[in-house]
This record gives C-alpha cells, sequence and structure tokens, in this order.
C-alpha cells in the first residue's frame, strides 16, 4: 500500500460508533467541509469501500480524494461485521499528515447506545451474525472497547508527530475539536449538537445493568 499523495489533510474518526459521530459529521458539513458519514452517496458504507481498497493494494479511501473527513467507519449486515477503525495503523500509514480523532464516551452508556440502537436491531443482528447470545455480544463489545482504546493510546504516544486528539463526548466540548484542527481547519462550534439520542438507552443500561 503506497502513502497518499492527496495534498489536503484529512480527518479521520477512529473511535467508536454511538460516540458523536453524527454531531461530528455535522461540525465539519456544516463549518463547510467534504465530510461523508457512514455510506457514500450509492450507499457503500466507508467500512466496506476501505477494506476493498486495502485488500487490493490501495490506500484506504481510494475513489474518495475530495473527501476530507471521514467518520463512522463501521459496517454491519447479515454475513459481515466490520469494526474500521481498527485499521487505524493503515489509516495512518496511508495519510500520516491526517488528524485522527479518537471518539469515546463512557463504556457503558456506549454498549446501552448500541444495544438500543435501531430499536434492538443492531443487538439482534449481531447475535444473528456471531452466533451468540445477548450477553455474548455484550461480552465481544465489551472487550473490543477496551482492547481498542488501549491500543489506539498505545500506538499514537509513540507518534509523537502525529495529529491525535482523544475526545471524550461525556467530558470535551466542539471547541477542544476547533482548537485542535484550528491549523487547516475553520471551524464552526455552533454546527455542533447532539443527534442519534436515543431515551431507550437510558432504559437498557438499567435493565441490563452495564
Amino acid at each position: 500500500m503506497q502513502e497518499s499523495t492527496s495534498q489536503s489533510p484529512k480527518v479521520i474518526q477512529i473511535g467508536f460508533n454511538r460516540c458523536g459521530t453524527l454531531s461530528f459529521h455535522n461540525l465539519m458539513a456544516g463549518s463547510g467541509y467534504a465530510a461523508l458519514h457512514w455510506q457514500d452517496a450509492e450507499g457503500r458504507t466507508l467500512a466496506e469501500a476501505m477494506v476493498s481498497n486495502l485488500s487490493t493494494g490501495q490506500v484506504p479511501f481510494a475513489g474518495y480524494e475530495e473527501v476530507q473527513v471521514f467518520s463512522d467507519i463501521a459496517h454491519l449486515s447479515g454475513r459481515v461485521a466490520i469494526e474500521g477503525a481498527r485499521f487505524f495503523r493503515d489509516l495512518h500509514a496511508a495519510y500520516p499528515e491526517a488528524y485522527f480523532l479518537f471518539n469515546t464516551r463512557d463504556r457503558g452508556d456506549w454498549l446501552a447506545s448500541r444495544a438500543a440502537h435501531s430499536g434492538g436491531n443492531y443487538l439482534k443482528r449481531f447475535c444473528k451474525l456471531t452466533g451468540r447470545d445477548r450477553d455474548g455480544v455484550l461480552a465481544l463489545w465489551r472487550e473490543y472497547f477496551d482492547n481498542h482504546s488501549e491500543a489506539v493510546r498505545t500506538y499514537f504516544a509513540a507518534q509523537p508527530d502525529a495529529r491525535f486528539l482523544h475526545f471524550d463526548l461525556d467530558t470535551d466540548t466542539p471547541e477542544k475539536i476547533a482548537g485542535w484542527l484550528a491549523s487547516d481547519f475553520a471551524v464552526d462550534v455552533a454546527h455542533w449538537g447532539h443527534h442519534n439520542r436515543n431515551a431507550q438507552a437510558r432504559v437498557m443500561r438499567e435493565t441490563l445493568d452495564l
């Protein structure tokens, strides 16, 4: 895989879905930047495109050269699940000048939000795909959250020149993102907002004792 030759810096989210991904997308798109969230105009998810490109020796986002901001690189179908954030090393190798946003939140809240997503269908589809019951999938997600968090922090701690930001949805504000990107992006924090809030997630957390 070759390094990207694009002159425009990219911003790539390498944290978890259900952690302010749409809020971040709207922040950047509303500020006037070409941004893709989850899937393109033809309905292909960013995760599918990335894996296909990597498997053929191309840079992860070949075909999206004009796009500056990528968020929610995840995919779930009846046949495959792709946690695209796990490819952060490939993404950094291909786009060393990019900004990498590690978005996270309280783990219990994240688990509850995922479990409640799409009226609980996201969890059901994961169960069917993996052959696990509800508790088995929650254990799988919990392990992913912990392992990915540790891997990202360890990797970027050893990359002092990387443009990396850990953004905690529970404690940080969009001003933190705006300041981090200020060298290359003029971000208007008025476009930030909490999207995809799910009241069912609060009930789910209490029910599952997460």
